[in-house]
């Protein structure tokens, strides 16, 4: 089996006598155990008369076994165990998985297993679930991409089982008589019989275990699901006929979007795997340097970005797309940009077919593969439990990157299927006339033929003389060694400087070994964040720095340097990361843009534009986002509100940005944090290259706060919000008075003991809805924790009253656990909070928040961890009866009636009417 150099685990592939197909992960330094189990059974082989079948099936098997018959008993106890567990429905597979300490998989395991072995499928838990499937449709209904992918359905060929509806409801799952051979529940369990066959499934398990039990585990727990010889068909209906070929499909979103993509339609590429040649293809459209397409489009004013090489792909098909985000200009200029995108296609063929562009891809691709790093357990599991369906038993570690033949005549055969005879064009747009409605989602579109003279005129494109094709990368890294570990290496960074306005900390990494680092650089400017106007202004200029440095740094990214700029409640954080050999090229390339500030009226206009349609896109968000966006916002001063941040932005014009960013530098605080593959002398020289960067004469230095209202006493007040949705929505928040790491392990155990509970009582027992939670939510360092549900039948009081009655009866619940299920519990999460980092990105964002945090100790995850092991039953008892029960609580509710629904005022707490009236009544804490 081919793996990573940079990988120390240990890998066996086996079969079980029923044909399960079997991947053993043994690795002794993983924080958590995980598992998976693939299916080749998806939405294509739900019944025509019963679609979302598949779907369904998927949540049942989470509803009770023959052996652990309660229902959510299974995910209650990988809560318990500091685990987590999911699953999904595609088009041809459905994939489970789970993960969980160490000690407890086995018992995970045993449940896990009888999914596959003996479900229960009870009456009453098909029922209930039938009403979590029509909620998990609900909530997307409104869904922009959810609707998009209904249209795309409707105009393929309706034979390929691809036009069918994936996800079900109320009306597809429905009872069809009183007897019980009329029930979805008899159908579910014969299709359950007919489809689930262990020959068509795949497992991979992973844990400290050596491979050997790891196999005897396999054998034990897995053997007995069934093998009906299950012998999948083929599809052989192809996606699209003549007929839908040559189509101009419109359609209109609910947000503000302007999108344009062209499909074309290929055979299935699986057996290519080895070589790719689409990547090749897809690199080189997608090219965004100069001479670009993107660049070209961009640079009319046409297009804001531009991706190629995705679409949707089968067992039978695999379409490749070229999509891009379009102007408002760039819509009434389609046939301009097609005509481009054919001529460049022309390129392509004539002049990229070529050995250095496929190696120099490949060796990226190689790169990425040889340095990768260790991911998370559950998301190796579930990742390799699909790729056991797609590659040789050697390659499923390897398939994803590999690059092995140059195929120059394969390549030249696909691009001869990209062309004008085998395409549609799909265009997004709020201006769309529609003559049709598709079903299920209710979205508005159109169907028209491509005219003759517009095929004549894209099979014909004029040259255009600013287009080119890439040229050789100069960001790609040659040295892959990492540098040798210094002797004044420590085990926590070091502050190398602590000067007038300038902190520069350091840490060379001794434990992943890798040539890879990270920068952070922290611009504090109380200029940054003074005015709301000056909050807008800062983001704005963020945002024309990245679009002005892209051209530039576009080769950078796909070398594996990535960088991003991003605006927080004091200023501006630029990070870098990836390979270090060149990443001080990369740093003083952004520095230079971004202290030039050399910003472009015509791209104002544009980035301002997109900012104002992205924010007033927000308003159709589901309500749950909008709740927790106004939360955070009437909270944080220096975090507006989206509505807010629309009527700053509105103001702004061109001529104000120069004065601002110079008012930026007038007075500022830099913090920098260098982190991974580098020496103690490279440290100090990047910190001298940012102090050279952005120093300006006369400049002064101040570091800013991050305030935070307090709720203090305020017993329970509550903020209605309109959310133009159809759902109803309620997000409950405490907060905590202190940022001691008492308070937080507090607040983290007691959501750790709640959520799995909560999520099972409201959720799959009263069907309040599909999104039903609890959350840790710190702000500013201060702990807190959330209650949210969304609900497509409940209203807020309704909603208030569920979650009021479970906290008011939820230390009973504590009280009825046993010494074994509560000492577990805690362990569970202090396992997880003091798991090590597997990644060397991880490993510096939790290094650098400390530094963030003031805790340069780099202490307070071992205080918090000591804190949760102190904890009795009785202090979390007492807690939750002082701070969290309705009577006793300091609380703020969020909460939004849905449209469908007459509103009522809620019937809990005092009413806030205005943020200004609230933050007039609260104290703000200051904190550096």
């Amino acid at each position: 089996m081919h793996t990573s150099p940079n990988d120390h685990k240990q890998y066996k592939y086996i079969q079980l006598d029923n044909q399960l197909r079997v991947l053993l992960i043994s690795d002794p330094k993983t924080p958590r155990s995980a598992a998976s189990l693939a299916v080749n059974i998806g939405h294509f082989d739900d019944p025509i008369d019963r679609e979302g079948m598949a779907h369904f099936l998927e949540h049942m098997l989470f509803l009770g076994t023959e052996p652990f018959p309660q229902v959510g008993e299974f995910q209650k106890y990988i809560a318990q165990h500091g685990g987590s567990n999911n699953a999904w429905t595609a088009s041809e597979f459905t994939n489970y998985f789970f993960d969980i300490n160490n000690s407890s998989f086995e018992s995970g395991i045993a449940r896990f297993s009888q999914f596959f072995i003996s479900p229960l499928f009870s009456a009453d838990a098909v029922d209930k679930e039938r009403n979590a499937v029509e909620s998990e449709y609900r909530l997307k209904i409104n869904d922009d991409s959810r609707r998009i992918y209904q249209v795309q359905k409707e105009t393929i060929n309706q034979k390929h089982p691809f036009s069918q509806f994936s996800v079900g409801n109320l009306d597809t799952l429905s009872d069809r008589g009183e007897q019980e051979k009329d029930s979805i529940r008899a159908e579910l369990i014969a299709f359950y019989q007919q489809h689930y066959s262990a020959n068509i499934m795949s497992l991979v398990l992973l844990s400290p275990d050596s491979l050997d039990d790891l196999e005897k585990l396999a054998q034990h727990y897995f053997v007995d699901v069934p093998n009906h010889q299950k012998e999948k068909e083929t599809i052989n209906e192809p996606l699209v006929t003549e007929q839908q070929l040559g189509q101009f499909i419109s359609i209109s979103p609910l947000k503000e979007l302007r999108k344009l993509s062209l499909q074309f339609f290929l055979p299935s590429l699986k057996p290519y795997y080895k070589s790719k040649p689409l990547t090749h293809i897809a690199h080189l459209l997608g090219y965004e340097g100069e001479g670009s397409l993107f660049s070209y489009l961009k640079s009319k004013g046409l297009v804001e970005a531009l991706s190629a090489g995705g679409g949707i792909s089968g067992s039978n098909y695999r379409e490749f797309t070229i999509s891009m985000i379009l102007t408002k200009i760039g819509q009434s200029a389609i046939d301009e940009i097609v005509e481009a995108i054919f001529y460049y296609l022309e390129l392509v063929k004539q002049q990229g077919i070529n050995q250095w562009c496929y190696q120099e891809k490949r060796s990226v691709m190689e790169m990425a593969f040889q340095l990768q790093e260790q991911a998370k357990p559950i998301n190796i599991v579930s990742h390799l439990a699909s790729n056991i369906h797609h590659y040789h038993p050697n390659d499923i570690i390897y398939g994803d990157y590999m690059m092995e033949t140059f195929e120059p005549e394969l390549i030249q055969q696909l691009l001869s299927q990209i062309t004008v005879d085998n395409m549609q064009i799909t265009l997004i747009s709020p201006d769309t006339i529609p003559t049709k409605e598709a079903k299920w989602y209710q979205t508005p579109y159109s169907v028209t033929a491509l005219t003759e003279e517009q095929k004549q005129r894209w099979r014909a494109p004029q040259a255009i003389a600013a287009l080119s094709l890439a040229k050789p990368n100069p960001f790609i890294s040659q040295n892959l060694q990492p540098l040798a570990v210094e002797e004044t290496a420590s085990d926590m960074p070091i502050l190398l400087e602590n000067s007038e306005g300038f902190r520069l900390w350091h840490q060379q990494d001794q434990q992943f070994k890798l040539p890879k680092g990270t920068i952070y650089i922290a611009i504090d400017s109380p200029h940054a964040i003074s005015t709301e106007r000056n909050i807008v202004k800062t983001k704005l200029c963020i945002a024309l720095l990245l679009d002005g440095i892209n051209e530039s740094a576009y080769q950078a990214e796909v070398a594996g340097l990535h960088y991003n700029i991003v605006a927080h409640q004091q200023g501006i954080t630029l990070q870098l990361s990836g390979l270090t050999e060149k990443q001080p090229v990369l740093l003083a390339l952004l520095i230079e843009q971004f202290k030039q500030y050399d910003f472009q009226p015509e791209r104002f206009t544009i980035i301002k534009d997109r900012m104002l349609r992205q924010w007033k896109n927000s308003a159709k968000d589901k309500p749950i986002s909008q709740l927790l966006n106004n939360l955070t916002g009437l909270l944080q001063p220096n975090s507006p509100p989206t509505p807010v941040l629309i009527e700053a932005l509105n103001s702004i014009e061109f001529d104000e940005l120069p004065l601002f960013v110079h008012s930026l530098f007038s007075e500022l605080f830099v913090e920098v944090f260098v982190y991974g593959n580098w020496h103690q002398k490279q440290a100090l020289e990047v910190g001298e290259q940012v102090k050279k960067s952005l120093y300006i004469e006369g400049q002064k230095y101040q570091e800013t706060s991050r305030p935070l209202f307090m709720l203090g006493e305020c017993g329970t007040i509550n903020f209605p919000i309109n959310c133009n949705h159809t759902d109803s929505a309620i997000l409950v928040y405490h907060q905590s008075d202190d940022t001691s790491p008492e308070s937080i392990a507090r607040y983290i155990l007691t959501n750790h003991l709640l959520s799995a509970t909560f999520f099972h009582e409201l959720r799959t027992k009263q069907q309040l809805g599909y999104m039903v939670g609890t959350s840790n939510l710190p702000l500013n360092r201060f702990p807190g924790i959330i209650f949210y549900i969304q609900s497509p039948s409940a209203v807020p009081n309704q909603l208030i009253g569920a979650i009021d009655h479970f906290l008011n009866a939820f230390s009973l619940i504590l009280l009825e656990l046993n010494e074994e299920s509560w000492c577990n519990s805690k362990q569970g999460l202090i396992d997880k909070i003091a798991a090590p980092d597997t990644q060397l990105n991880a490993k510096s964002q939790r290094l650098w928040g400390s530094i963030n945090n003031k805790d340069w100790q780099f202490s307070q995850r071992k205080n918090v961890t000591s804190a949760i092991q102190s904890f009795s039953r009785r202090d979390i008892i007492q807690f939750i009866v002082t701070q969290l029960k309705p009577r006793t609580a300091n609380r703020l509710i969020m909460h939004y009636s849905g449209k469908k629904q007459t509103y009522q005022a809620l019937e809990v707490g005092t009413e806030i009417n205005s943020i200004d009236e609230f933050q007039q009544q609260h104290v703000i804490h200051e904190k550096i």
